[in-house]
C-alpha cells in the first residue's frame, strides 16, 4: 500500500465500508474490497498507536497520565 495519511486512509476505508454495506457487488469484488479494508484498518490502527506512543514520550515526566485508549 502506498504511504498515505491517516485521514486519507480512513476516508478510503469509510468509502469501502459504504460499498460493502450496499451489498450490490459481486462476491469476488466484495472479497477484494474486504481485504483492502482490512489492510486500511490495520494501517489506521498503527497510525493511532504510533501517535499514542509519541504523546506518551512527549508527556513523560514521571507523573501518571490518563490512558489514551
Amino acid at each position: 500500500m502506498e504511504k498515505m495519511t491517516y485521514e486519507k486512509a480512513l476516508a478510503k476505508l469509510e468509502k469501502i465500508v459504504d460499498q460493502l454495506e450496499q451489498g450490490s457487488i459481486p462476491l469476488e469484488k466484495s472479497l477484494e474490497l474486504f481485504e483492502e479494508a482490512n489492510s486500511l484498518a490495520l494501517y489506521c490502527k498503527q497510525c493511532l498507536d504510533d501517535a499514542e506512543a509519541r504523546i506518551v514520550r512527549l508527556t513523560e515526566d514521571g507523573t501518571e497520565e490518563e490512558d489514551f485508549v
